[in-house]
């Protein structure tokens, strides 16, 4: 059988900013396009105000274990989570940062990559839509813009199954935006370690 390194990727920020749902939102749209994925998340000692993230491991092949300590992909939302984990970013890893939270970009994350995007996620999300909570799917859009990890088309359908449909149309406007925003791509390592394993 053989067994390849997945995609990792970690979303962090303070609890109530959304990162919780966009890791989930990414990991039902990998499951859309037919990939294996695995979800996992964590929550401060505070739901509200303490630091949470998601990772979440995508891969064509079976995973074979369902923890990552370093990542292909990385989107802080705040600076506390990004001081604290940023420091697992492979390198020349995607490293996205919404800098309505982070007023500069720690050197460890200069000296590793240069695939930076470092944007106002949650201010636009004010000028734009009047409400800071979709931040989160501006920054989420960009990310799957900038990366090519999943479609447009697979988180729109996984918003309409997980998120409650009174905010599917603003949800998906804000994904939209995110996707706008972003011109160039920022492309993950492609090669995959693969391992072989059993009898000949």
């Amino acid at each position: 059988m053989i067994l390849a390194d997945p995609l990792a990727l970690r979303i962090a920020g303070i609890g109530g900013q959304g990162n919780i749902l966009a890791g989930l939102i990414i990991a039902n749209a990998g499951v859309v396009t037919g990939k294996n994925v695995v979800h996992t998340q964590s929550y401060g000692a505070q739901v509200r105000g303490g630091i949470s993230y998601c990772d979440v491991l995508i891969c064509e092949n079976e995973i074979d274990y369902p923890k990552a300590d370093h990542f292909d992909i990385m989107y802080f939302m705040h600076s506390s989570p990004l001081l604290v984990y940023c420091s697992a970013l492979k390198n020349n890893g995607v490293i996205l940062i919404d800098s309505t939270f982070v007023n500069s970009i720690p050197h460890n994350v200069l000296r590793v990559t240069k695939k930076i995007i470092f944007k106002s996620f949650t201010k636009m999300a004010v000028e734009k839509f009047g409400t800071p909570m979709v931040g989160n799917m501006i920054g989420l859009g960009a990310l799957a813009r900038a990366t090519n990890i999943v479609s447009k088309e697979s988180i729109v359908e996984s918003i309409k199954k997980i998120v409650p449909q009174r905010y599917h149309k603003t949800d998906i406007e804000a994904i939209e935006y995110g996707f706008s925003i972003i011109e160039k791509e920022y492309k993950p390592r492609t090669e995959r370690k693969t391992t072989t394993i059993g009898f000949e």
